[in-house]
């Protein structure tokens, strides 16, 4: 029998690893608050009747020196019988209360996982994907389309292709093809050489071909040199290849088809470091056969980046070859994403030029995850996670030093994937890379970074139609928070401009915004003045600012606070926000207004009123001003909702300007400006559901920590972390 104990900080914890290790139909012997939280022994059902057996037995002298005429059991049996049974009842009612992690079901996971791993991909990289698999995931059915295209999109944002082939073609260049022997070297080679023909003709391009081991490989390349019409050279010693290339400078275009060799012949080394002696740049392209072992392809692609970067440079890019022999393209296209490779083209059969296509990674992974049932060669999870456990010291610092380049690598993925969806991200990166940067440097980048022609051409390419005006300083801050731009959808942009370097009246900042930022309407933290108000009216301009609740307007000849108005209002509707991180439904109401007796001006009073949507308790009461056109209600009502959830801006701009404190010193106005990119894009992160959010929101809030929820303040911790560990690692890369 095996009696075990365990100790858990509370009841709960110290019952869930009961569980876990016994199962639910486990017998609690005792439980005890000790120190270091509570004790439970227990024991596993199957060990129960032996422990019976031996209750009975103790109780069996007993029973044999007690007179013939006593049948009852003995007293201590019964008390082992009644602490059994209320144990049980006990262990089953902390499962039944004890609640499920929030976490994706084994279902969506186990599905996810089963279809990488049959189209070919590692379980390194299946690991690292689930463990960003977003919340808002972690429960949909296995077949929902989401889950589908975020598995696309994390895959695609590993998978780098060429951008545009007709400037890498135009430019030119002696690109070297080098591979193992088979991989088709000779045919791609003429296949290359044909998609330049096809756009420039042959006068400016050669072959070469380096291949004087294989018997017929030089008259196989004169066949298609003859065939596209372009000139073809043969290299047979060393020293000829550098003569050669500089006697065809000329020539826009030079492929070179090297001697294949094996990836485990010791002669690689030498063959790519002659190719690094030419007097000519020379762009090495490696060759990979698709239809081979994952583990075949990484050790090719190992070796000949080591050669190569022991030649000088590392290598260009890869093509696939074979693509049509493959069951599987997984395993292919898993090893050119570890190892950061750039996959031009992709080649399916032996014709020339029919038989070469541009890499296009939507098209490669609908390929790769359209494969059917799994394979004898596919494992199963717990074979897979065997074979992944270190079994040596040696073997656990290689697995340590591969995570350490997977982390840098998902780092990378989430800047470029903020990058790419968030206009100001490559801004904010900049800036953080000069924090521990001298005074001087740092303020030369705001100099030129901030200046009125930078400002003005970013938040043009950022399409921004709005303002944030904030109005004076952060509660609890010496300083003026900067303006921010917002989009069309009323949603603040990382393109901080400080105030200070704007005009110095607000109605000649309205004339900056409205001429040459294309502004058309704004949102202000605190009510404008009357010049302002005017201006705002001449121009036809929308505009909403936030007030207090003693603040005083004008309704029906009275003027009373917008406290005692609040059961006027009309309501208009309903709607369901993210308030802090947490879902908030809010009641709005509006009610026209005036800010004096006199006032031309016909303002909209807005209230929104927040409640918890489980309890329906109210968290909340929120005002605004705005512009009161009839026009513009439905859109304005959107409008107000979008601006409440954004209502936390200058409280996460002081959170930050307060942990950056802590770091190297900076400059004051870098420093003002890092916290207000920091606050908008932890902002805008929240609140976005649009793909670029939902694959970073995982990372980052792991980042701050495994079990703090999502909320801007986790992200804004996230952030941090990231921006100085991806500072960090690329420095150190």
């Amino acid at each position: 029998m095996s009696v075990m104990r365990f100790l858990g900080a509370n009841s709960r914890e110290a019952m869930r690893q009961v569980r876990d290790a016994l199962g639910d139909d486990a017998l609690i012997l005792s439980n005890r608050r000790v120190d270091d939280g509570v004790e439970v022994v227990a024991v596993a059902e199957e060990a129960q009747s032996s422990l019976v057996e031996q209750a009975e037995d103790v109780a069996a002298p007993a029973q044999a020196s007690a007179p013939s005429v006593e049948t009852s059991p003995a007293p201590g049996q019964d008390r082992l019988y009644a602490e059994m049974q209320a144990m049980r009842e006990l262990l089953m009612s902390h499962i039944a209360e004890t609640p499920r992690p929030r976490s994706a079901s084994p279902g969506v996971r186990g599905v996810l996982r089963q279809r990488l791993i049959t189209a070919g991909f590692s379980a390194r990289l299946v690991r690292e994907m689930l463990e960003t698999l977003p919340d808002e995931l972690a429960d949909v059915d296995a077949d929902d389309p989401r889950l589908l295209a975020w598995s696309r999109r994390q895959l695609e944002t590993r998978l780098a292709v060429l951008d545009d082939e007709a400037t890498m073609l135009e430019e030119g260049g002696v690109f070297a093809l080098v591979g193992p022997t088979g991989v088709g070297k000779t045919t791609t080679t003429a296949k290359f050489a044909a998609r330049y023909v096809m756009r420039f003709g042959g006068d400016d391009v050669a072959l070469v071909t380096t291949d004087d081991y294989r018997i017929g490989a030089h008259e196989q390349l004169r066949i298609y040199a003859r065939l596209l019409g372009v000139d073809v050279h043969a290299v047979h010693h060393e020293d000829d290849l550098e003569d050669l290339l500089s006697r065809l400078e000329g020539k826009r275009m030079v492929i070179v088809d090297t001697v294949g060799m094996s990836q485990r012949d010791q002669r690689v080394t030498g063959q790519i470091a002659r190719l690094g002696g030419a007097g000519r740049p020379v762009r090495r392209l490696l060759l990979l056969n698709a239809a081979s072992h994952g583990d075949t392809l990484e050790e090719v692609v190992e070796t000949y980046q080591r050669a190569s970067r022991d030649a000088g440079a590392p290598l260009y890019g890869c093509l696939l070859t074979k693509v049509d022999e493959a069951p599987r393209l997984g395993a292919a296209l898993d090893v050119v994403m570890r190892h950061r490779l750039r996959l031009y083209y992709v080649l399916h059969g032996q014709r020339v030029p029919e038989d070469i296509r541009l890499a296009e990674a939507p098209a490669l992974l609908d390929e790769a995850l359209a494969v059917g049932q799994g394979s004898p060669f596919t494992f199963d999870e717990g074979v897979l996670t065997e074979m992944l456990r270190p079994t040596a010291s040696g073997q656990g610092l290689q697995a340590l030093s591969r995570d350490l380049l997977a982390q840098r690598d998902q780092l990378t993925r989430v800047m470029e994937t903020l990058q790419r969806g968030v206009p100001g991200v490559a801004w904010l990166d900049a800036a953080w890379h000069r924090r521990e940067s001298p005074r001087a440097i740092q303020q030369a980048w705001l100099e030129e970074h901030l200046a009125p022609p930078s400002m003005i051409k970013a938040w043009h390419d950022a399409e921004a139609t709005g303002l944030f005006w904030p109005g004076g300083k952060p509660r609890g801050m010496d300083w003026a928070a900067p303006m921010l731009p917002l989009d069309a959808n009323g949603d603040v942009l990382p393109l901080a401009w400080p105030l200070h370097r704007w005009p110095p009246s607000d109605t000649q900042r309205l004339t900056l915004a409205r001429r040459h930022l294309g502004s058309h309407w704004h949102v202000f933290a605190r009510v404008p003045d009357a010049d302002v108000r005017k201006q705002l009216r001449e121009t036809d301009s929308p505009w909403l600012a936030r007030t207090r609740v003693q603040q005083r307007v004008w309704h029906a000849g009275e003027r009373l606070a917008i406290g005692e108005l609040v059961d006027l209002a009309e309501p208009c509707g309903q709607h369901t926000c993210r308030l802090r991180g947490r879902a908030r439904r809010v009641t709005l109401s509006r009610l026209p207004v005036a800010l004096a007796e006199t006032d031309a001006d016909s303002l909209q009073l807005w209230i929104a009123m927040s409640h918890d949507p489980e309890s329906g308790r109210r968290r909340g009461v929120y005002h605004w001003l705005g512009h009161g056109g009839d026009a513009l209600d439905i859109d304005m009502r959107a409008f107000v909702y979008r601006q409440l959830e954004q209502d936390d801006l200058l409280r996460l701009m002081r959170t930050a300007w307060q942990q950056l404190g802590a770091s190297a010193p900076l400059d004051c106005e870098l420093r003002i400006y890092l916290a207000a990119q920091l606050a908008a894009l932890a902002l805008r992160m929240d609140l976005s559901e649009d793909g670029w959010a939902v694959d970073a929101r995982p990372v980052v809030r792991r980042l701050a920590g495994e079990r703090k929820r999502r909320s801007p303040d986790t992200l804004l911790h996230g952030l941090l972390h990231l921006l100085t560990a991806h500072a960090a690692l690329s420095q150190a890369a």
